[in-house]
């Protein structure tokens, strides 16, 4: 599939690597694309706070941090249309338009974040089982409770993540 960006209108994407590396700061891990050209070029595809949607070499996008690879796709024409559409439209990063965002978009065409979930959950059940207790329904201790059980669901996914 041709990826038709005026850099690379002659370039043939083969296949996208879904790969994780550790964030220096921060509880998460951070996601990207790697995309693979027919001629052995490597570009990856990734979102962040300070530039957005952008490709980067692999070495900018490790950052010194070992990748971790979680799986190879083709690049099927929906994958690379998905790809050119993350590029070219001016999308902010958030905590609901993060880097798994993107990379779960362009791969499946539904924009997720297991991290997102994960801590969303623990910190939902967690707070749950602290609220069973009567001493505990005061705003202070359930908000701790929330924060808490989030942190740790982030942590959890994070390992899992970045385990090979």
């Amino acid at each position: 599939m041709l990826l038709n960006e005026n850099m690379f209108a002659e370039r043939v994407l083969v296949s996208v690597t879904k790969v994780y590396r550790k964030k220096v700061s921060g509880l998460v891990a951070h996601a990207g694309l790697m995309l693979n050209f027919e001629q052995g070029e490597q570009l990856v595809l990734h979102t962040n706070p300070e530039r957005n949607t952008h490709l980067s070499t692999i070495e900018e996008f490790s950052d010194g941090e070992r990748l971790v690879i979680k799986g190879c796709f083709s690049a099927t024409e929906e994958i690379v249309e998905r790809i050119q559409n993350r590029l070219f439209t001016d999308l902010k990063y958030s905590v609901f338009n993060n880097c798994e965002h993107l990379v779960n978009e362009v791969l499946t065409g539904l924009p997720t974040s297991e991290q997102l979930k994960t801590s969303l959950t623990v910190s939902l059940v967690g707070t749950a089982v602290v609220a069973c207790k009567a001493a505990n329904r005061n705003a202070t201790t359930l908000i701790i409770a929330a924060l808490v059980f989030g942190g740790v669901g982030l942590y959890l996914e994070k390992q899992n993540q970045l385990s090979s």
